[in-house]
């Protein structure tokens, strides 16, 4: 029989991160029974298994989920390497994959959910989360000012969806893996096992890390929200909220900046939008913080009551104004340089 460690993942929830030790360690992995599947979800036995493209499975999941491939396909897949899982030497897999709490309530996803919870002897599902105000916004300066759509409009657009909405994905989890092992963690070095985001998945998920890599940096981090809002007004530059040309040519003119293309600012939210996400969430952060991880500081990690603690001060609004265009000539100036310097 195989087990299965599950990562359903979330967007800007250290899921690209996770993807890349698992895809780090592939070799090892494999060397110990433990499976990968590849982006097409073939297995080692299959004549099309591509091994150094099992990074993820999220695209041939979306492609389910889209319709375009059946969910038999899947169930063979699974059934062809469960069959042969023995001869193999397998006898875990471990499945990384975003899209997987995309309308997790859905027919087909739901579908996907309850394969894997038949076809494998045993899950362990790892599921990460964070306060709202910083998933949205690290959302927004991944995908919605793409858009042409401000931060504010963005959060008040993606509360009005399940995005955020992690009680309500952990509750599917749960019905979907009834009598399974579920893992539900805050992403903060507070509430993480050792303060670190892999030695923590390594942990709930049961992974020896003997041997493994774990000395890998945070993936997928954007653009700040200064050059975000700069961007945002200038949306058509974008083929489509997935287009990351732009950022590769900021970072390859801006070698000097580091700190400054992805700096963080203290005052990013109107009182409006804060007061929206206490109002949305906190309950629900604190019922999940009590069903799974009563031990950790819900202060220090899901509560969002800062939020309307400290009331947006105009001054400082308008302090912290001044400084993003500060940073934003910063930019300016060190791309006239490089570019002057190519020409030379």
């Amino acid at each position: 029989m195989v087990d299965l460690v599950l990562h359903p993942g979330h967007s800007k929830c250290g899921s690209t991160t996770i993807q890349d030790f698992i895809f780090e360690n592939r070799e090892i992995f494999r060397k110990r029974g433990v499976f990968l599947p590849d982006l097409n979800f073939n297995f080692p036995h299959s004549s099309d298994y591509q091994f150094d493209l099992t990074h993820t499975p999220r695209d041939y999941l979306a492609k389910i989920q889209a319709g375009k491939v059946p969910l038999s396909d899947l169930e063979h897949k699974l059934d062809d390497m469960i069959e042969r899982a023995s001869e193999q030497g397998c006898r875990r897999v471990i499945i990384s994959a975003e899209n997987l709490i995309n309308a997790i309530s859905g027919k087909i996803t739901s579908e996907i959910h309850s394969l894997f919870n038949r076809k494998f002897n045993k899950v362990r599902v790892v599921y990460y989360i964070r306060r709202q105000d910083s998933l949205l916004i690290s959302a927004w300066q991944q995908w919605g000012h793409k858009t042409g759509i401000s931060l504010d409009d963005y959060i008040k657009k993606m509360s009005r969806t399940k995005f955020g909405d992690f009680l309500f994905i952990t509750r599917n989890l749960k019905k979907l893996y009834s009598g399974q092992t579920i893992k539900v963690c805050p992403l903060s070095r507070k509430a993480m096992i050792g303060g670190n985001l892999l030695a923590d998945f390594c942990s709930r998920a049961q992974i020896n890390t003997n041997g493994l890599e774990l000395n890998l940096e945070a993936s997928n981090s954007g653009l700040s929200s200064a050059l975000c809002t700069t961007l945002s007004s200038i949306s058509d530059i974008y083929s489509d909220v997935h287009d990351q040309k732009i950022k590769s040519i900021i970072t390859e003119l801006t070698p000097n900046s580091i700190l400054l293309r992805d700096k963080k600012y203290s005052t990013e939210l109107s009182q409006e939008v804060k007061e929206l996400l206490f109002n949305k969430f906190q309950e629900s952060n604190k019922i999940l913080a009590k069903n799974h991880f009563p031990k950790i500081d819900f202060d220090e990690t899901l509560s969002l009551s800062s939020l309307i603690d400290k009331p947006t001060n105009e001054i400082d609004s308008l302090r912290e104004r001044i400084t993003k265009l500060e940073d934003l000539c910063a930019l300016q100036m060190d791309m006239i340089l490089q570019l002057n310097n190519s020409k030379g």
